[in-house]
Protein backbone atom coordinates (compact mmCIF):
# COMPACT_ATOMS: atom_id res chain seq x y z
CA UNK A 1 0.00 0.00 0.00
CA UNK A 2 3.02 2.13 1.17
CA UNK A 3 4.76 2.16 -2.27
CA UNK A 4 1.39 2.82 -4.06
CA UNK A 5 0.52 5.51 -2.39
CA UNK A 6 4.40 7.14 -3.12
CA UNK A 7 3.81 5.82 -6.94
CA UNK A 8 0.51 7.83 -7.13
CA UNK A 9 2.28 10.77 -5.41
CA UNK A 10 5.10 11.14 -7.70
CA UNK A 11 2.61 9.85 -10.86
CA UNK A 12 1.63 13.72 -11.44
CA UNK A 13 5.64 14.87 -11.93
CA UNK A 14 6.47 12.18 -14.45
CA UNK A 15 2.78 13.29 -17.01
CA UNK A 16 4.43 13.92 -20.46
CA UNK A 17 4.67 17.79 -21.29
CA UNK A 18 1.07 17.34 -23.44
CA UNK A 19 -0.95 15.32 -20.60
CA UNK A 20 0.42 18.31 -18.10
CA UNK A 21 -1.09 20.98 -20.69
CA UNK A 22 -4.40 19.11 -21.57
CA UNK A 23 -5.07 17.70 -18.16
CA UNK A 24 -7.58 19.02 -15.58
CA UNK A 25 -5.64 21.01 -13.38
CA UNK A 26 -4.53 24.24 -14.36
CA UNK A 27 -1.54 25.71 -12.44
CA UNK A 28 -0.32 29.16 -12.26
CA UNK A 29 2.30 29.32 -14.60
CA UNK A 30 -0.34 28.45 -17.21
CA UNK A 31 -2.76 30.68 -16.38
CA UNK A 32 -0.45 33.73 -16.71
CA UNK A 33 0.53 32.30 -20.15
CA UNK A 34 -3.17 32.13 -21.04
CA UNK A 35 -3.54 35.45 -19.74
CA UNK A 36 -0.77 37.04 -21.98
CA UNK A 37 -0.81 34.90 -24.67
CA UNK A 38 -4.78 34.55 -25.39
CA UNK A 39 -5.97 38.16 -23.94
CA UNK A 40 -2.97 40.52 -23.99
CA UNK A 41 -0.56 39.45 -27.14
CA UNK A 42 -3.33 39.10 -29.54
CA UNK A 43 -4.87 43.06 -28.85
CA UNK A 44 -1.77 44.20 -28.81
CA UNK A 45 -0.62 42.42 -32.50
CA UNK A 46 -3.79 43.68 -33.74
CA UNK A 47 -3.05 47.22 -32.62
CA UNK A 48 0.75 48.15 -33.40
CA UNK A 49 0.28 45.29 -36.51
CA UNK A 50 1.34 48.07 -39.29
CA UNK A 51 1.30 45.16 -42.05
CA UNK A 52 -0.52 41.98 -42.12
CA UNK A 53 -4.19 43.42 -41.72
CA UNK A 54 -3.28 47.52 -42.14
CA UNK A 55 -0.55 47.88 -44.49
CA UNK A 56 0.44 50.75 -43.59
CA UNK A 57 3.92 50.03 -44.87
CA UNK A 58 4.33 48.09 -47.65
CA UNK A 59 1.73 46.57 -50.15
CA UNK A 60 -1.73 45.42 -49.31
CA UNK A 61 -1.27 41.73 -47.57
CA UNK A 62 -3.16 39.22 -49.10
CA UNK A 63 -5.42 38.69 -46.01
CA UNK A 64 -6.25 42.50 -45.92
CA UNK A 65 -9.64 42.02 -47.09
CA UNK A 66 -10.27 39.85 -43.69
CA UNK A 67 -9.23 42.56 -41.45
CA UNK A 68 -12.88 43.08 -39.76
CA UNK A 69 -13.87 39.42 -39.54
CA UNK A 70 -10.61 38.80 -37.86
CA UNK A 71 -11.31 41.29 -35.68
CA UNK A 72 -14.68 40.26 -34.87
CA UNK A 73 -13.33 36.67 -34.27
CA UNK A 74 -10.39 38.47 -31.86
CA UNK A 75 -12.91 40.21 -29.83
CA UNK A 76 -15.00 37.04 -29.48
CA UNK A 77 -12.37 34.78 -28.56
CA UNK A 78 -10.88 37.16 -25.93
CA UNK A 79 -14.33 37.86 -24.68
CA UNK A 80 -15.08 34.47 -23.60
CA UNK A 81 -11.84 33.33 -23.15
CA UNK A 82 -11.67 35.96 -20.23
CA UNK A 83 -14.87 34.87 -19.23
CA UNK A 84 -13.65 31.34 -18.52
CA UNK A 85 -10.61 32.45 -17.15
CA UNK A 86 -12.77 34.57 -14.19
CA UNK A 87 -15.48 31.89 -13.90
CA UNK A 88 -13.95 28.60 -15.07
CA UNK A 89 -16.18 25.31 -14.03
CA UNK A 90 -18.67 27.18 -12.22
CA UNK A 91 -20.18 28.29 -15.39
CA UNK A 92 -21.70 24.77 -15.87
CA UNK A 93 -24.00 24.30 -18.80
CA UNK A 94 -22.38 27.09 -20.60
CA UNK A 95 -18.90 25.42 -20.45
CA UNK A 96 -19.65 23.66 -23.39
CA UNK A 97 -20.15 26.84 -26.16
CA UNK A 98 -17.28 28.32 -24.20
CA UNK A 99 -15.26 25.27 -25.32
CA UNK A 100 -16.56 25.13 -29.08
CA UNK A 101 -15.94 28.83 -29.08
CA UNK A 102 -12.24 28.59 -27.92
CA UNK A 103 -11.89 25.16 -30.09
CA UNK A 104 -12.92 27.09 -33.60
CA UNK A 105 -10.44 30.46 -32.14
CA UNK A 106 -7.78 28.08 -32.38
CA UNK A 107 -8.37 26.57 -36.00
CA UNK A 108 -8.65 30.33 -37.25
CA UNK A 109 -5.56 31.80 -34.95
CA UNK A 110 -3.72 28.50 -36.53
CA UNK A 111 -4.66 29.61 -39.80
CA UNK A 112 -4.05 33.15 -39.26
CA UNK A 113 -0.53 32.10 -38.63
CA UNK A 114 -0.21 30.17 -41.60
CA UNK A 115 -1.56 32.84 -43.75
CA UNK A 116 1.35 35.05 -42.76
CA UNK A 117 4.31 32.46 -41.94
CA UNK A 118 5.86 33.90 -45.53
CA UNK A 119 5.84 37.22 -44.46
CA UNK A 120 6.42 36.29 -40.42
CA UNK A 121 10.13 34.39 -42.20
CA UNK A 122 11.05 37.62 -44.14
CA UNK A 123 10.47 39.43 -41.20
CA UNK A 124 12.90 37.90 -38.91
CA UNK A 125 15.47 39.53 -40.22
CA UNK A 126 14.51 42.45 -38.67
CA UNK A 127 13.43 40.66 -35.65
CA UNK A 128 9.56 41.76 -36.12
CA UNK A 129 8.84 38.84 -37.57
CA UNK A 130 9.13 37.04 -34.17
CA UNK A 131 5.54 38.29 -33.85
CA UNK A 132 4.11 36.35 -36.31
CA UNK A 133 4.36 32.93 -34.83
CA UNK A 134 1.87 34.51 -31.72
CA UNK A 135 -0.86 33.49 -33.36
CA UNK A 136 0.53 29.57 -33.11
CA UNK A 137 0.91 30.12 -29.33
CA UNK A 138 -2.38 31.89 -29.29
CA UNK A 139 -4.01 28.86 -30.61
CA UNK A 140 -2.12 26.61 -28.59
CA UNK A 141 -3.86 28.59 -25.47
CA UNK A 142 -7.39 28.72 -26.91
CA UNK A 143 -7.70 24.75 -28.14
CA UNK A 144 -6.04 24.08 -24.40
CA UNK A 145 -8.31 25.81 -22.61
CA UNK A 146 -11.18 24.75 -24.66
CA UNK A 147 -10.85 21.18 -24.02
CA UNK A 148 -10.15 21.87 -20.51
CA UNK A 149 -14.18 23.84 -20.63
CA UNK A 150 -15.53 20.86 -22.48
CA UNK A 151 -14.18 18.47 -20.22
CA UNK A 152 -15.87 19.78 -17.31
CA UNK A 153 -19.11 19.68 -18.55
CA UNK A 154 -21.05 17.26 -16.97
CA UNK A 155 -22.08 14.37 -19.05
CA UNK A 156 -20.79 15.32 -21.90
CA UNK A 157 -21.41 13.17 -24.86
CA UNK A 158 -20.27 12.34 -28.96
CA UNK A 159 -22.94 14.30 -29.72
CA UNK A 160 -23.13 16.94 -27.50
CA UNK A 161 -19.29 17.88 -28.23
CA UNK A 162 -20.35 17.88 -31.77
CA UNK A 163 -23.28 20.76 -31.00
CA UNK A 164 -20.64 22.40 -28.68
CA UNK A 165 -17.97 22.40 -31.40
CA UNK A 166 -21.00 23.57 -33.98
CA UNK A 167 -22.39 26.28 -31.72
CA UNK A 168 -18.63 27.79 -31.24
CA UNK A 169 -18.30 27.94 -35.04
CA UNK A 170 -21.67 29.84 -35.52
CA UNK A 171 -20.74 32.26 -32.65
CA UNK A 172 -17.15 32.69 -33.27
CA UNK A 173 -17.26 32.45 -36.86
CA UNK A 174 -20.10 32.92 -38.48
CA UNK A 175 -21.35 36.05 -36.32
CA UNK A 176 -18.23 38.15 -37.52
CA UNK A 177 -18.17 36.59 -40.86
CA UNK A 178 -21.99 38.23 -41.29
CA UNK A 179 -20.74 41.81 -39.59
CA UNK A 180 -18.04 41.59 -42.40
CA UNK A 181 -19.99 41.09 -44.95
CA UNK A 182 -22.85 43.79 -43.65
CA UNK A 183 -19.80 46.12 -43.41
CA UNK A 184 -18.01 45.59 -46.72
CA UNK A 185 -21.41 46.09 -48.61
CA UNK A 186 -22.40 49.25 -47.07
CA UNK A 187 -19.02 50.43 -47.93
CA UNK A 188 -19.02 49.46 -51.33
CA UNK A 189 -22.64 51.58 -52.34
CA UNK A 190 -21.37 54.38 -49.80
CA UNK A 191 -18.49 54.49 -52.19
CA UNK A 192 -20.25 54.63 -55.30
CA UNK A 193 -22.48 57.26 -54.10
CA UNK A 194 -19.80 59.67 -53.19
CA UNK A 195 -18.17 59.36 -57.00
CA UNK A 196 -21.42 59.33 -58.98
CA UNK A 197 -24.49 61.01 -56.61
CA UNK A 198 -25.16 64.50 -56.18
CA UNK A 199 -23.07 66.68 -53.58
CA UNK A 200 -25.54 65.80 -50.88
CA UNK A 201 -25.94 62.23 -51.32
CA UNK A 202 -22.34 61.95 -51.24
CA UNK A 203 -21.66 64.03 -47.84
CA UNK A 204 -24.91 61.71 -46.15
CA UNK A 205 -22.61 58.50 -47.59
CA UNK A 206 -19.70 59.78 -46.27
CA UNK A 207 -21.29 60.58 -43.31
CA UNK A 208 -22.09 56.78 -42.87
CA UNK A 209 -19.13 55.31 -43.91
CA UNK A 210 -17.56 57.09 -40.99
CA UNK A 211 -19.72 55.98 -38.62
CA UNK A 212 -18.43 52.16 -39.78
CA UNK A 213 -16.45 50.59 -37.19
CA UNK A 214 -13.95 49.69 -39.91
CA UNK A 215 -13.75 50.36 -43.43
CA UNK A 216 -12.31 47.60 -45.57
CA UNK A 217 -9.53 48.70 -47.53
CA UNK A 218 -10.17 46.85 -50.74
CA UNK A 219 -13.64 48.72 -50.81
CA UNK A 220 -12.07 51.78 -51.25
CA UNK A 221 -10.14 51.14 -53.92
CA UNK A 222 -12.77 52.61 -56.42
CA UNK A 223 -11.78 56.20 -54.64
CA UNK A 224 -7.98 55.84 -55.06
CA UNK A 225 -8.20 54.59 -58.81
CA UNK A 226 -11.20 57.85 -59.26
CA UNK A 227 -8.42 60.28 -57.80
CA UNK A 228 -5.98 59.06 -59.87
CA UNK A 229 -7.51 59.47 -62.97
CA UNK A 230 -9.88 62.65 -61.96
CA UNK A 231 -8.32 66.02 -64.10
CA UNK A 232 -10.26 68.49 -62.25
CA UNK A 233 -8.58 69.54 -59.55
CA UNK A 234 -11.42 70.75 -57.83
CA UNK A 235 -12.65 67.39 -57.30
CA UNK A 236 -9.25 65.89 -56.70
CA UNK A 237 -9.42 67.82 -53.70
CA UNK A 238 -12.83 66.59 -52.97
CA UNK A 239 -11.62 62.85 -53.17
CA UNK A 240 -8.29 63.53 -51.01
CA UNK A 241 -10.50 65.18 -48.30
CA UNK A 242 -13.25 62.65 -48.54
CA UNK A 243 -9.77 59.46 -48.15
CA UNK A 244 -8.29 61.91 -45.37
CA UNK A 245 -11.74 62.03 -43.37
CA UNK A 246 -12.56 58.23 -43.88
CA UNK A 247 -8.89 56.60 -43.32
CA UNK A 248 -6.88 59.53 -41.52
CA UNK A 249 -4.63 59.16 -44.06
CA UNK A 250 -2.51 61.01 -46.95
CA UNK A 251 -4.09 59.72 -50.08
CA UNK A 252 -1.54 60.31 -52.23
CA UNK A 253 1.23 58.65 -49.89
CA UNK A 254 -1.30 55.80 -50.23
CA UNK A 255 -1.05 55.54 -53.91
CA UNK A 256 3.08 55.51 -54.04
CA UNK A 257 3.15 53.03 -51.47
CA UNK A 258 0.76 50.55 -54.01
CA UNK A 259 2.50 51.80 -56.68
CA UNK A 260 6.18 51.13 -54.67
Amino acid sequence: MTLNTASESIAPEKRSFWRRQFGEGCTDAQQVFDVVFGLIAPILCFYFDPIVFKGSFVQESTIQSYQLFAYGVSAVEVSVLAVWLLFGARLGGWSRPVGGVLISGAVFSAAIGVAILPLSLIGLFLIIGIFGFIPFITAFVYLRVGWRALKSAESITQASWANALLIGAILSLGIPALLSLYVSRTASRSVEVILHGSPQQAQVALARLRKLPIIPRQDLEPLLQAYTAEKDANRKETLKESYRLLTGEDIDRRIAILND
